[in-house]
């Protein structure tokens, strides 16, 4: 959004071209093991067309890496070639650098290569916060955009994960936490060089910032991209395994959070909701109308609504939310299951504001 005072955005519900190229955003801080991951994707042979868009201000860039380390054409088709902007590598996968990661530029970099690829992966610098990244691929797909927000792929360092948690200069752990918070699908990398006692601290900091997350191990960046890859995870009419789960275990989840700079709870409440009532708080709660200290930067829900007898789903990012109608019939089980991350969450005093909306 372009100003504060603007309306909240709802983003209304239509249905996905398939013509329409899947973005996944790449974040980490500062030698998680971006670049690693980049390499592989750009040498591997793993029969993917995917067009890796490098942040020009990124430290140690994989284009650098691939200019020293790549052999030039040799005019049979082999090796790699020059189109422009682009490098074209030998496993059928397309690489370029950019300054402005804005949806159109990188639309009018795409036009010429289009049909050479089915996936983008865009790289973010690793001081990047990710939120105005995803409201602006998320807000563009709405607005006939050829490109489609796929998810939010984060790489974090084991060894190191827990000294950026802990470092004191405020802003460090603000964007290594925010990192963590806005992901889809978390790679703790370097897994090999943390004990077990570690590798536990490190998956337990992750799940009370982000629990709704897929996380995997990897040593070196190394995984199977169809992992990371697809995860529709901002236009799925099919509800998060993890809230499905909770709503059909009846099991609630509370992770002790301390004084972290985020945390994230889940809200379970029976009955279906007034959509009006429902509507005015996400505002309200998304745009802070209580002038409350807390912030929430993400929301998920599988929500049953008054009169529907199908689950709707509920996704939020920063101050944008929409809500998705699925084909996953409730059969009167009328639970429902929010997770909310942010800063400062008070989860009773959410749990009452939700319940409110209950009819």
């Amino acid at each position: 959004m372009e100003n504060d005072d603007d309306i909240p955005t709802l983003i209304d519900e239509t249905a996905v071209s398939p013509s329409k190229v899947p973005v996944s955003i790449l974040t980490g801080y500062l030698g998680a093991g971006k670049t690693t991951l980049l390499n592989y994707i750009l040498t591997a042979n793993h029969q993917k067309r995917i067009a890796v868009i490098l942040n020009e201000f990124a430290s140690g860039s994989a284009m650098e890496h691939l200019q020293l380390t790549s052999t030039t054409d040799d005019n049979n088709g082999n090796g790699r070639q020059r189109y422009e902007d682009w490098l074209e590598l030998r496993n059928g996968c397309l690489c370029c650098s950019v300054k402005d990661v804005g949806v159109q530029a990188i639309e009018q970099l795409l036009e010429k290569r289009r049909n050479h690829f089915d996936y983008i992966l865009l790289e973010t610098t690793g001081v990047a916060d990710p939120l105005p990244i995803v409201k602006m691929f998320w807000l563009d797909d709405e607005l006939h955009s050829d490109l489609i927000l796929d998810g939010l792929i984060t790489v974090i360092d084991a060894y190191h994960g827990l000294k950026n948690y802990a470092d004191d200069r405020h802003q460090e752990k603000a964007l290594w936490s925010r990192q963590v918070a806005m992901a889809d699908v978390i790679l703790v990398n370097k897994i090999d060089l943390v004990s077990e006692e570690e590798k536990t601290k490190i998956h337990s900091l992750i799940r009370s910032i982000n629990i709704t997350a897929q996380i995997y191990e990897t040593t070196r960046s190394c995984i199977d991209l169809s992992l990371i890859l697809d995860r529709h995870a901002y236009n799925t009419d099919t509800p998060p395994d993890y809230l499905l789960k909770n709503i059909h275990e009846h099991t609630s989840t509370l992770i002790p959070h301390g004084h972290q700079t985020l945390n994230s709870i889940t809200i379970e409440l029976n009955g279906t909701f007034d959509f009006n009532k429902l509507d005015q708080l996400i505002i309200q709660l998304l745009w802070n109308e209580q002038n409350t200290t807390q912030e929430i930067v993400r929301m998920k829900g599988v929500l049953c609504l008054h009169n529907e007898s199908t689950y709707k789903l509920l996704q939020a990012v920063g101050q944008m939310y929409e809500f998705i109608a699925t084909k996953e019939n409730h059969n009167d089980n009328l639970r429902n299951c929010l997770v909310l991350i942010g800063s400062n969450l008070n989860q009773e005093y959410l749990r009452e504001q939700f319940q409110q909306c209950i009819t």
